[in-house]
């Protein structure tokens, strides 16, 4: 648990020092675009560029799908921070569009939904290297997004010891729902924890699974007799003989009945072939 590490243990001062130069030094005369979550992580870069005094707007882009917690947090101690609302909500878009729903190796949910935002700006992000192997080998201190913009990810090298040694030696207030043990507070049901991390989730918040599964029947319903405008052939789909298949391939990663596709670590099966 995080309140039995000791603060003087992992305090990180010089790395505290390293963000607040680099924010500084790097501000453009506009100000950051600062990409707020509600996050830990996001809530440490907004306190940091409040501490190194530069000019920034933070914003949320809400996805319709964040725990309610986590909403209620940032309506709470973040009222000042902008909202992106999204033209069409979760549910609608993964009943609707004629694309699988998002799945480990296609998540355009997060481009639709998150990384087209701020573009044109300099942005700051709260990403760091610990959190994953791709996110070690992707992101560096100044980097470029998806569309060549400029990217300052001021505790890119922090570990999560340094993280939540900081928050605590600043009273930096948190969403609750780390205290019982989430380790990460991104959308609920998102194909990234996999079927172990959707079980916790959904048991916590049944109605988002319902809707998932409701939105993905509607996507079966409406594409599995259609074929691709790409290829002419008939759409991923289609490969389920019933909604509730492709619920199960979705929820679970059981494969469809096809001997070309041996299970959900197949590259094919979690490839967007829509």
């Amino acid at each position: 648990m995080i309140n039995k590490v000791k603060q003087e243990d992992f305090w990180p001062e010089d790395k505290v020092a390293r963000a607040i130069k680099l924010l500084q030094d790097c501000c453009p005369p506009q100000g950051y675009y600062l990409a707020f979550s509600g996050g830990k992580d996001s809530c440490v870069i907004k306190h940091l560029a409040q501490v190194a005094g530069v000019k920034f707007d933070a914003h949320y882009s809400q996805t319709t799908i964040d725990p309610p917690e986590l909403v209620r947090f940032i309506k709470q101690y973040h009222p000042e921070v902008g909202w992106n609302r999204p033209a069409m909500n979760m549910w609608t878009m993964v009943a609707t569009a004629p694309k699988t729903p998002p799945t480990r190796r296609c998540r355009w949910c997060c481009a639709v939904y998150k990384e087209r935002e701020g573009d044109k700006r300099v942005k700051v992000l709260g990403v760091r290297a610990a959190e994953s192997p791709s996110r070690a080998k992707r992101w560096r201190e100044v980097t470029t997004d998806q569309r060549n913009g400029m990217v300052v990810c001021p505790i890119v090298l922090w570990t999560d010891e340094e993280l939540w040694a900081y928050i605590r030696g600043n009273n930096i207030p948190y969403c609750s729902l780390y205290d019982e043990g989430f380790k990460r507070l991104g959308c609920v049901g998102c194909p990234l924890a996999g079927p172990t991390g959707q079980d916790r989730e959904f048991a916590r918040w049944p109605s988002f699974e319902r809707n998932w599964k409701r939105a993905i029947y509607a996507n079966w319903e409406k594409w599995h007799n259609e074929l691709s405008t790409k290829t002419g052939e008939p759409k991923y789909q289609s490969k389920f003989p019933t909604a509730e298949a492709f619920w199960r391939w979705w929820r679970y990663c059981e494969a469809p009945a096809d001997p070309m596709y041996d299970g959900c670590q197949s590259m094919l099966l979690w490839t967007n072939t829509a």
